[in-house]
């Protein structure tokens, strides 16, 4: 029965939370200790480290013996440096996981993040990920190449044995950042029902990494009987005006022959 009285108590006065959403649970008191805790040791640490390192000095002017004074040096600077330390632990932690790859493609196409954690790919897919973003020195191209082309060869396995929706596939590449945009020409490559020549289109004219267009050619090479007529006209036009794969020898090689499929050496 509902509540009649003129003032309601204030539990009753509360709004009831929006249908469909559950209340914000409270945190449990050691998270919510937690900051207070982590603040109050660093306090403690640089206090501590700083009477040490103070005690220390004042001992260089007394007959306090080496030993423990520089025991206590050491102590004081190690308390001191403690705080920053920690703030670096946590940076690299932060950084080694910062590229949740399945939960960037399920805010665009949550069918085809469902499949991938199905088939258990997530925390592969994220672990590549995160290898692949690390490995940015010039020098390290080639293993850049590798770990990604192992990302392609994952979900095209998962493509050939499942139905992704080809519209989801389609905004991951159009809306995705550059690994997301290479994963979904991976799953065109398992599955050559997903091709979208506008998809290509833009992979080969606006790539924006060589590993996306050397995909993109690689469909457009193994789909090449799906294309209409116009659609493969368009694709080797674009392909003849980019100069781009020319820059890479195994872009240029598919490049080569895509133009023996289209029936001509080369297209002017």
């Amino acid at each position: 029965m509902a509540n009649v009285n003129e003032h309601p108590p204030a539990a009753a006065r509360r709004p009831a939370p929006p249908p469909g959403r559950r209340p914000a649970a409270v945190p449990s008191w050691p998270v919510r200790a937690r900051p207070v805790v982590d603040i109050v040791t660093r306090i403690l640490c640089l206090l501590l480290g700083g009477a040490l390192v103070v005690a220390g000095l004042i001992g260089l002017f007394t007959d306090v013996g080496q030993g423990p004074l520089l025991i206590v040096l050491a102590a004081g600077l190690l308390l001191l440096i403690i705080p920053s330390i920690v703030d670096r632990i946590r940076s690299m932690r932060v950084r080694e996981y910062e590229v949740e790859l399945i939960r960037q493609i399920a805010e665009t196409a949550r069918k085809t993040a469902d499949i991938l954690r199905r088939h258990g790919m997530g925390p592969e897919l994220d672990a590549y990920a995160s290898i692949y973003t690390e490995l940015n020195s010039p020098e390290l191209k080639a293993v850049r190449g590798q770990v990604l082309d192992r990302i392609v060869q994952r979900v095209s396995q998962a493509s050939a044995v499942e139905k992704f929706d080809r519209a989801e596939v389609k905004d991951l590449f159009m809306l995705g950042s550059p690994i997301v945009r290479v994963l979904a020409l991976g799953l065109m490559e398992g599955d050559l029902s997903l091709i979208d020549s506008e998809v290509l289109l833009d992979a080969v004219n606006r790539s924006l990494t060589g590993n996306e267009q050397f995909h993109a050619l690689k469909v457009i090479r193994n789909g090449w009987g799906r294309l209409t007529p116009e659609e493969r006209n368009q694709l080797m036009v674009s392909i003849e005006a980019n100069p781009q794969i020319q820059a890479g020898p195994d872009r240029r090689d598919l490049a080569q022959e895509i133009r023996g499929l289209a029936g001509s050496p080369r297209i002017r």
